[in-house]
């Protein structure tokens, strides 16, 4: 029988209850509809953005809008069809899971693993993989932590003894430490033959989504999977050489509240924005000047050629508006000449 090992510290304990606090709070919150659908929208483009990232696409933030849209992602190679599937398994994550007792079983992940590889493969190639040689490794930094010594006999057992863990644990361990175990569990395995990576990364926004986690507070995941990657790496790796899920857990639990408290303030700002219906502008900043404020929340960084792209404007009211938000204090600059970067002055 499976059960994982962890234990619940301090700082363990602390995280989650921050995290709840900050949860409920966004949970009580009146949206108005619009807001709503913005920031949804705003966060599924993040989503897109970053996990481009991951895959070695240079996608635009504009572009990333424009996909979740409906518009294809196209590249001269299999990425920009696998990153047109991850807009439908968001979209089958938002419409669907909210209206059934969806609970993870090997049949929902190879489903989701089917979204993900479709026109890219054929169906019957959305299953579990045979051995540990059988693994696509293309689009997948993550396969190479992969704990080697499990065989293909013993794959779908072990596999299904963890998500019988991950049912049967519910009301007894919080949803976030579930959650957590089960993609720590998810890493070491690597049980599909391709798109491991992609495939656990929309498992887990399934989860969080379904739990909660997601829903009001607009946290675009897979931002917090890129900017992490290399020290969750590092972890894993150590958690599956010494069996221990404690250290992931942690970080997993932190990162994520830090990035709903950090955002909190600023959904709730805007939402009291939208709800007053003063139309005096911020510090005489222009429409797009207030829209790449709120893009540079979620985003690290912009670029001039980003800027004119997003805005449909030329070069010269690019540099006027961004110019603009420097000498107003609101934006600092990074680099020089083409690597020249925006970003907000608290950043």
């Amino acid at each position: 029988m499976y059960e994982p090992k962890y234990k619940i510290s301090d700082v363990l304990l602390l995280e989650i209850s921050e995290l709840e606090q900050s949860k409920t709070k966004l949970d009580n919150a009146e949206f108005p509809a619009q807001t709503s659908k913005e920031l949804l929208k705003k966060s599924k483009a993040v989503n897109m953005f970053h996990l481009a990232h991951m895959i070695g696409v240079d996608l635009t933030i504009k572009d990333a809008e424009k996909a979740v849209e409906g518009k294809k992602i196209t590249t001269n190679d299999a990425r920009g069809l696998i990153l047109n599937n991850f807009r439908s398994a968001m979209e089958f994550v938002r419409s669907d899971v909210t209206r059934s007792q969806l609970e993870p079983d090997v049949n929902m992940l190879l489903h989701m693993n089917k979204i993900l590889i479709t026109e890219w493969k054929e169906v019957w190639e959305a299953k579990l993989r045979l051995d540990s040689n059988e693994v696509d490794s293309s689009m997948d930094g993550w396969v190479q932590i992969r704990d080697k010594s499990i065989t293909m006999f013993e794959l779908e057992s072990k596999l299904n003894e963890i998500l019988f863990w991950f049912k049967t644990s519910q009301g007894r361990v919080h949803n976030l430490i579930r959650i957590g175990v089960l993609f720590l569990e998810l890493v070491r395995m690597a049980p599909f033959s391709h798109l491991n990576q992609i495939t656990i990364i929309a498992i887990i926004d399934l989860l969080l989504y379904k739990y909660g986690y997601l829903t009001q507070t607009f946290l675009p995941i897979v931002r917090e999977l890129d900017q992490h990657n290399q020290e969750n790496i590092k972890i894993w790796q150590k958690c599956i050489e010494d069996q221990d899920s404690s250290n992931w857990l942690e970080r997993f639990i932190l990162n994520l509240n830090a990035a709903v408290k950090e955002d909190k303030d600023k959904i709730l700002g805007l939402v009291n924005t939208s709800k007053n219906t003063s139309k005096q502008p911020f510090l005489d900043l222009n429409r797009r000047q207030l829209k790449i404020l709120r893009y540079l929340q979620t985003i690290p960084t912009v670029k001039r050629e980003d800027y004119v792209q997003m805005m449909d404007v030329s070069t010269m009211t690019a540099f006027r508006d961004l110019t603009d938000l420097v000498e107003k204090k609101l934006l600092r600059v990074e680099g020089r000449g083409r690597g020249t970067k925006y970003l907000l002055l608290n950043r």
